[in-house]
């Protein structure tokens, strides 16, 4: 069960507005607090949104640009995704009464 839906946003925590467009610096914070915790995603991109994404890696390149993979559920089958930071347009992490059900 979620209790919130929280993002940073110019630095602080605080409860996410996925309509809303994030900074760079903000993607990174809040994924970073994400995989700390083992907490899951919602990722939102300008096509589509990924819900109760789990993250599997963080990596960054030599120019500070962000990459990330996870895996969700969909239709009943895990499905692991790439995302650039480019496609990215907003990130809130799920904030679990019971954060043991993760699906990997």
């Amino acid at each position: 069960m979620i209790i919130a839906s929280i993002s940073f946003r110019e630095g602080k925590l605080e409860e996410s507005d996925s309509r809303s467009s994030m900074e760079l610096e903000d993607i990174k914070k809040t994924l970073a607090y994400a995989f700390l915790y083992d907490f899951t995603v919602n990722v939102y991109t300008d096509r589509e949104e990924y819900k109760f994404l789990s993250i599997m890696s963080i990596k960054y390149n030599d120019k500070g640009n962000l990459f990330f993979s996870g895996v969700y559920l969909h239709n009943n089958l895990r499905v692991r995704k790439n995302f650039s930071w480019r496609e990215i347009r907003n990130v809130n992490v799920n904030i679990e009464k019971d954060p043991e059900k993760s699906i990997y």
